[in-house]
C-alpha cells in the first residue's frame, strides 16, 4: 500500500481526525501495513503488547476469555477505528483477543514510535482519552446490564451435560461393573448410532437444520455438540428462548444497530447475528417468531447478509442458524406455525430426537453419569443403583425424559444414606403445578380430623351400602308396579340424581363409598391376589369403560330400565359380580379404576368439580422418604386405583378416598375447593377415548331427558311400518335410533374439530382429544338440570311407598318438592352455568392448542357456535 495511501485511510480515522496534513503524512511513512486473512487473529490475550493498530478496511471484533474457557465478544471496529494502546499504556501483556470478521487491512506502528510520535500530538492525545473515556462509560453500563447473563443461562443449559446416548466419561471399570448385573445390557442403541451419526453429519456442514421432539430430550444438548464437533467449535454458542422477547426487542436483539468507530462502545450494539459469527444461533419455541421476523430471516439466510435495524448498509451473515420446537414438522407444515419459504430451508436437515422410553438400553449409561455428577455435587460416593431400582427405571415410561431423569437420580442422591441408589428413595412422576384460586379444606382441623378418622369412608359405605341393599331387595321382591316400587324410587329418583350431583360438589367422592365393590373387597382381604392387572386391559381402560358405559344406558333406555325392577337390579348385580371377579384375579381396584362403566361417568363428569385432591410437590419431592400414600403402610393400604397422588393432575382416577391422607406423615396432600378446573385445558394425558365418550354422552341426553317422546316415536315408526306388513321389533328401532344419534353426534363434533383445525390452523389431532374435556361443564350442566327434575318430581314417592309397605293407603298427589316454575328456573340456571364454564373451558382449549398465537374471534367462531347451539338445545328439552 502506497504512503499517500495510507494517509488517506488514517484522515478518515477518528483518532487522527484533527492532526494536520503534514502530521498525518509524517505517520505515514513509518506505518507498515498488515493483511489478516478472514477467522484469523492479529493477536490473542498474553502476547506481548508491541504494536498499535488501526484499520484501513474490513472490520475485526474483540474477544474476552472467560474463566469457563468460552468467550465473549466485547466490541467490534470497523475501518478508522484503532486498537493495541492498552497494552502499550500499561505495559502488560494483551488482555483480549482481536479476529478479523472479514480480511482485515491494517496500519500498524510499533510500540516506541507510539509512545514518541501519536502519543505527543496533543490532538491526537486528546482522541485517545476520549476513547479511553467511552470504553469506560459503557464498561459501567454494562456492569448494569449484566450482558453475561444470557450468555452463562445458555451455558448453563447443558453444556456440561451427557452427552445425551454416549458418555465418553464413563470408564471401563464402571461398563464393567454394571455389565455385571442381571439383566443389564449396556450396548449402544440404534437410537445412541443414529444420534451420534446425525451429529457427525450436521457437524460437517454450515447449512441451517431442525431439531424436534418432547420436551426434555435433550435437543439444546444436541445442538450444542454438534456446534463443538464443527468448524465453529471456536465461536460462540447462543441459545434464543422465543417466549422471552417481544417481537420488536427480538428483531433489535438479533439485528444490533449500526457501529462506530470507538472500541468497546459497540459491545452494546453488537446483535446476535454479530456476536455469533463464525458460531452458531439457536432459536427455541420457534412457533413463536411472528410471520414478519420469519420472512426477514428468510431472506437474511438466503442472502447471507443483513442490515442493522438503523441502518440500510449491508453486513456478512455468518452465523449458522437452527431451529428447535417440541412440535413435529408434519405440526407445524399443518398448522402454518412455520412459512413454508423458511421451513424449506430448515428441512433437508431434520432430526426428531427420540423420548427416552424408545431407548431405555442408554438407560443404565445415563444413570451412571448422573449419579457421578451429582454425587460430586453433593460431596457423596454413589456409584451404582440396585437391581430393583434399575428395573423401576427400565419399566417407566419417563414423559419427562432427561429432565425428570436428572431431577429424579438428584432427588436420590440427595437422600442416599448409602453408596447406592434403592428403591425407596425413588420417586417417579414430573412435579406437577398446584392451582391457582383454591383453598385447601383440610386447613379446617375438623374436617382433616374426620377424613383422618376411621370413621370416613367406613360410616358412609355402611350407610351407602344399607340403603343399597333395601333398594335391591325391593328391586327383586318389592311390588311390580314402578311407581310402588321403593326400590325403583330410591335407585331412579334418589340415588341416581344425588349421584350427579355430587360429581360436581363432590368429585369422584361416591366411588369411594360405592358398596358395589364392597364384596369384592372383603374376598380380596381373604384370597389377597398379587396378580398385576393385564397390560392390555390397562392400554385400552378408556375404550372399555366408554363402550360399558355406552352398553348401559342403552340398555336403560331402549328396555325403560327406570320402570323395570328386575332389570335395575340385574344392571346393579352384573355390575357388582364385575367387582367380585376383578377383585378376585387383581390387586387393589382393577375393576373401578380401569373397568366400571359407572366410574368412567364419575371419572368424566368429576373433572370440572369445586374440589380436587392433589398433592404439594414440595413436600413429597424433598420430604418424602417412604411413599406411604401410594404404597400403604403396617395399618393402611396404599391408593386403591394405582395413582401416586404426586402425579395426580386430575380428578378423573383419584375417588377420594382420604387413604393417602392418613397415610402421609409430611401433611402433603391436600384438598383444595378451586374455582377453575385447570384439567379441563391444562391435563397432561389427554384421552381420544375420553372425547368419544363426552361426545356420546352428549348424544344420549336427548333419548334420556326425552323418556317419552323417545318411547313414542318408536312406537310411530313401529305402526307405521307395520302398516306396510313389516313387523319390527320395537327394542331393535330403539336400538337403531339410539346408535344413530351417537353416531350422529360422533361425525359431527369430528367434522367441527376438522373444520377448527383446518380454519385457525391447529394441529386436528390435538384438538380432537382436548376439545372433548371443554364440553364436559355444559353436559354436566345439561344432566344435572334433567335430574333435578326427577328428583324433584320423583323423590317425594318415597313418603307413599313407606306408607303402602306399611299397610297404610298410599296418595301418589302432590309429591313435588318445589313448583314447576321454580324447578325450571334452577334447570335454566344450571344448563346456563354449565354453557359458561364450557365456553371459557374451550376457550383455553384452543388458546393451548394454538401454541402461543393470539386467539382471535375466528379460531372462537365455531366451537362457541357449536356450544350455544347445544346449550340452547339443552334448554329447550329441560
Amino acid at each position: 500500500m502506497k504512503r499517500e495511501v495510507i494517509a488517506e485511510h488514517l484522515q478518515r480515522s477518528i483518532l487522527f481526525r484533527d492532526a494536520t496534513a503534514a502530521e498525518i503524512a509524517s505517520f505515514a511513512q513509518v506505518a507498515r501495513v498488515q493483511i489478516v486473512p478472514e477467522g484469523q487473529y492479529v493477536y490473542r490475550k498474553g502476547d506481548v503488547s508491541e504494536v498499535f493498530y488501526v484499520i484501513a478496511m474490513g472490520e475485526a471484533e474483540l474477544l474476552l476469555g472467560r474463566d469457563d474457557g468460552g468467550t465473549r465478544i466485547v466490541g467490534r471496529i470497523g475501518p478508522g477505528g484503532h486498537f493495541g494502546e492498552t497494552g502499550i499504556l500499561t505495559e502488560k501483556p494483551r488482555s483480549l483477543s482481536v479476529r478479523a470478521l472479514c480480511d482485515l487491512v491494517v496500519i500498524c506502528f510499533d510500540k516506541r514510535y507510539f509512545r514518541i510520535a501519536i502519543l505527543s500530538n496533543s490532538r491526537i492525545h486528546r482522541q485517545l482519552d476520549a476513547a479511553l473515556a467511552e470504553r469506560l462509560r459503557v464498561a459501567f453500563i454494562d456492569q448494569v446490564d449484566a450482558p453475561g447473563d444470557e450468555h452463562r443461562k445458555d451455558e448453563m443449559s447443558g453444556a456440561d451435560d451427557v452427552i445425551l446416548f454416549k458418555d465418553k466419561s464413563m470408564s471401563a471399570i464402571q461398563l464393567r461393573r454394571l455389565a455385571r448385573r442381571k439383566n443389564d445390557d449396556i450396548r449402544e442403541s440404534k437410537t445412541a448410532k443414529k444420534t451420534q451419526a446425525i451429529i457427525g453429519k450436521f457437524a460437517a456442514t454450515s447449512a441451517p437444520y431442525i431439531l424436534t421432539g418432547e420436551a426434555g430430550t435433550g435437543k439444546s444438548v444436541i445442538a450444542r455438540q454438534i456446534h463443538l464437533q464443527s468448524r465453529r467449535a471456536e465461536g460462540q454458542f447462543r441459545e434464543v428462548d422465543l417466549r422471552e422477547y417481544e417481537p420488536m426487542r427480538l428483531e433489535r436483539k438479533l439485528l444490533g444497530t449500526e457501529q462506530n468507530a470507538f472500541p468497546f462502545a459497540q459491545a452494546r450494539r453488537a446483535g446476535l447475528f454479530e456476536q455469533t459469527t463464525g458460531g452458531t444461533l439457536v432459536f427455541t419455541h420457534i412457533h413463536l417468531m411472528k410471520k414478519e421476523l420469519q420472512e426477514k430471516l428468510v431472506k437474511i439466510i438466503e442472502s447471507s447478509t443483513y442490515s442493522h435495524v438503523d441502518s440500510d448498509n449491508r453486513v456478512a451473515m455468518q452465523s449458522r442458524i437452527v431451529f428447535i420446537s417440541t412440535y413435529s414438522i408434519d405440526h407445524l407444515k399443518s398448522t402454518g406455525k412455520i412459512l413454508p419459504e423458511l421451513l424449506a430451508l430448515f428441512e433437508p436437515c431434520q432430526f426428531h430426537v427420540p423420548p427416552l422410553r424408545n431407548h431405555k438400553e442408554d438407560l443404565p449409561r445415563l444413570v451412571l453419569h448422573y449419579l457421578a455428577r451429582f454425587s460430586r455435587e453433593y460431596g457423596k460416593k454413589i456409584h451404582k443403583v440396585s437391581p430393583e431400582t434399575l428395573g423401576i427405571f427400565m419399566n417407566y415410561d419417563w414423559p419427562g425424559n432427561l429432565t425428570e431423569l436428572s431431577s429424579v437420580i438428584r432427588r436420590a442422591v440427595m437422600l442416599a444414606k448409602k453408596d447406592e441408589i434403592v428403591p425407596d428413595q425413588i420417586l417417579l412422576g414430573l412435579p406437577k403445578t398446584e392451582g391457582k384460586w383454591e383453598y385447601n379444606i383440610l386447613r379446617i382441623a375438623w374436617i382433616r380430623k374426620f377424613l383422618e378418622s376411621r370413621i370416613f369412608p367406613r360410616v358412609p359405605q355402611f350407610i351407602v351400602g344399607t340403603v343399597l341393599l333395601i333398594t335391591v331387595l325391593f328391586l327383586f321382591f318389592g311390588p311390580r308396579d314402578p311407581q310402588a316400587n321403593l326400590g325403583l324410587t330410591i335407585g331412579w329418583y334418589i340415588g341416581w340424581p344425588v349421584l350427579f350431583f355430587s360429581f360436581f360438589f363432590l368429585a369422584r367422592t361416591w366411588c369411594s363409598v360405592c358398596t358395589l365393590a364392597a364384596p369384592g373387597t372383603i374376598l380380596q382381604n381373604m384370597v389377597k391376589p398379587k396378580r398385576k392387572t393385564p397390560q392390555l386391559i390397562k392400554d385400552y381402560s378408556g375404550w372399555i369403560m366408554a363402550v360399558l358405559c355406552i352398553v348401559v344406558y342403552w340398555v336403560e333406555i331402549v328396555w325403560d330400565a327406570y320402570h323395570n325392577p328386575y332389570l335395575t337390579g340385574g344392571i346393579i348385580l352384573i355390575i357388582t359380580l364385575g367387582s367380585i371377579l376383578f377383585s378376585v384375579l387383581f390387586s387393589r381396584r382393577s375393576w373401578c379404576r380401569y373397568i366400571c362403566p359407572l366410574g368412567a361417568v364419575n371419572a368424566i363428569f368429576s373433572m370440572p368439580s369445586v374440589v380436587e385432591l392433589r398433592s404439594n410437590r414440595h413436600v413429597c419431592l424433598n420430604r418424602c422418604q417412604d411413599h406411604s400414600c401410594y404404597v400403604g403402610d403396617g395399618d393402611m393400604a396404599g391408593c386403591p386405583m394405582f395413582r401416586h397422588p404426586y402425579l395426580v393432575d386430575n380428578n378423573r382416577d383419584c375417588i377420594m378416598c382420604a387413604k393417602c391422607v392418613k397415610n402421609c406423615v409430611n401433611s402433603s396432600i391436600q384438598i383444595n375447593l378451586r374455582l377453575a378446573p385447570q384439567e379441563l385445558w391444562a391435563l397432561e394425558t389427554p384421552r381420544s377415548a375420553d372425547s368419544f365418550l363426552i361426545v356420546s354422552m352428549a348424544a344420549i341426553f336427548f333419548p334420556f331427558a326425552l323418556q317419552s317422546e323417545f318411547a313414542g316415536l318408536v312406537d310411530w315408526l313401529v305402526s307405521s311400518v307395520a302398516g306396510s306388513g313389516v313387523m319390527l321389533p320395537e327394542a331393535g328401532v330403539a336400538s337403531i335410533l339410539f346408535f344413530a344419534l351417537i353416531l350422529f353426534f360422533q361425525v359431527g363434533f369430528y367434522l367441527t374439530v376438522s373444520i377448527e383445525a383446518l380454519y385457525a390452523r391447529i394441529d386436528k389431532k390435538l384438538l380432537l382429544s382436548l376439545s372433548g374435556y371443554g364440553i364436559i361443564p355444559l353436559i354436566l350442566g345439561g344432566y344435572m338440570a334433567v335430574h333435578m327434575e326427577i328428583f324433584v318430581g320423583g323423590a317425594g314417592r318415597i313418603v307413599p311407598n313407606i306408607e303402602q309397605l306399611l299397610g297404610m293407603q298410599p296418595v301418589y298427589e302432590n309429591i313435588r318438592l318445589i313448583s314447576v316454575d321454580s324447578t325450571y328456573v334452577l334447570q335454566f340456571l344450571t344448563v346456563m352455568g354449565g354453557l359458561l364454564a364450557s365456553l371459557y373451558a374451550t376457550y383455553r382449549v384452543i388458546e393451548r392448542s394454538m401454541a402461543g398465537d393470539t386467539v382471535t374471534s375466528k379460531a372462537l367462531a365455531i366451537p362457541f357456535t357449536f356450544l350455544i347451539a347445544l346449550g340452547g338445545m339443552f334448554v329447550f328439552m329441560v
